[in-house]
């Protein structure tokens, strides 16, 4: 079953903040999403990060090199994505509850 949006996070090194914004995701009461973290060539404990997350619709992502924009994740992210709407998230960003239900709405 696809999910009806993707959000797209990308990164670059910032593991630190990284879970706040995974988990402002993660508490949407929107749930038919899947989250992309998509890093530009980490090479800190990012994918940890994402992987303590614990939850099947995260899913992490990482180049094979730091590109040094946020275009090349983002567009990494479009090409992965299996849902029919795209929501961004800054990895040192947050969302409020409601978030995407008001967006898909």
């Amino acid at each position: 079953l696809m999910p009806r949006v993707t959000v797209i996070i990308a990164t670059y090194n910032r593991s630190a903040v990284l879970a706040y914004a995974i988990g402002s995701v993660l508490r949407q009461t929107y749930t038919d999403f899947e989250l992309l973290v998509v890093g530009d060539g980490c090479t800190d404990d990012s994918a940890e990060v994402v992987a303590g997350a614990g939850d099947p619709r995260v899913r992490w992502i990482n180049l094979p090199s730091n590109s040094g924009h946020q275009s090349a994740p983002n567009n990494e992210g479009i090409r992965q994505a299996r849902g029919e709407i795209i929501a961004y998230l800054g990895h040192d960003d947050l969302w409020l509850p409601h978030h995407l239900e008001v967006c898909v709405r």
